[in-house]
């Protein structure tokens, strides 16, 4: 899973560097259909060479509404809401704010963007790693969601490019383990294959409203600043804060406060 949610952390690198050379040179338009033919190129890949392992089972309902009568299920979907509304924000606004807030060039701006999507790489690996081998996928997201949060607050100390680069670094490691552990921490959750599909396409269909609302409320909040970003910050970095603290009660519902049980 971990390898798959780096394709993420790739497509963060290339399709940035398809715009900067691209949008002078061929325009809008055309920029966005050789992002499309890059995507298309991907996916006729994908297709040739992908085959089924299992034979498919008997689908279970669109929607299982008694899902979230499950306190674990239920606080799981939450926390990760609160994660995920926080989690894009910094990828969204850290060139706006290289160029705003520190004043430098609008390549340097991409260039620190580049550095945080490319350092997702090895932290959604190592993440993925550390949970497969040691924690489980929710015992690992726990911490690096709270060490996100923990990273949005300390941003707002960022004044020179040194200090912006090394923000970069440092939360671009557990903002992607964030994101590639979700998924698995999903499906843990869950022990009846027949209701992994349905369950976890019910945590995406919630989590996506934070996704779609996050960076958006965060731009909000910078206007409210009149440009500054404390605001913003104050708020992704409090939304990382309250899901840690939601998954750690989805966890405690699901086993207890045994710290050795992997989950």
């Amino acid at each position: 899973m971990a390898c798959t949610a780096s394709g993420g952390a790739t497509g963060g690198i290339i399709f940035p560097l398809i715009a900067q050379q691209l949008l002078p040179k061929l325009g809008f338009g055309w920029t966005v259909r050789v992002m499309g033919f890059v995507v298309l190129f991907n996916a006729i890949i994908i297709l040739s060479i992908a085959r089924v392992r299992l034979s498919p089972r008997m689908s279970g309902p669109l929607v299982e509404w008694k899902a979230f009568r499950e306190l674990p299920y239920s606080l799981f979907c939450i926390g990760m809401f609160l994660n995920l509304w926080a989690v894009y924000f910094a990828y969204f606004y850290i060139s706006v704010y290289a160029k705003t807030i520190i004043h430098v060039s609008a390549s340097t701006s991409l260039t620190i963007l580049l550095v945080m999507n490319a350092v997702g790489i090895p932290g959604r690996l190592g993440c993925g790693l550390l949970a497969d081998r040691l924690l489980g996928a929710v015992n690992t997201l726990i911490p690096i969601a709270l060490l996100s949060g923990v990273l949005l607050y300390s941003w707002a100390a960022v004044d020179s490019t040194a200090s912006l680069f090394a923000f970069c670094v440092f939360y671009g490691l557990p903002a992607a383990g964030v994101q590639s552990l979700f998924p698995a921490a999903c499906a843990s959750l869950t022990t009846d294959l027949r209701k992994m599909g349905v369950r976890t396409g019910m945590c995406f269909s919630v989590v996506s409203i934070a996704c779609l609302t996050g960076p958006p409320l965060a731009g909000a909040l910078i206007e409210r600043d009149n440009g500054g970003f404390l605001f913003a910050q104050i708020f992704g970095g409090s939304a990382f804060v309250g899901g840690s603290l939601t998954l750690l009660a989805a966890r405690v519902a699901k086993n207890g406060w045994d710290l050795k049980l992997r989950m």
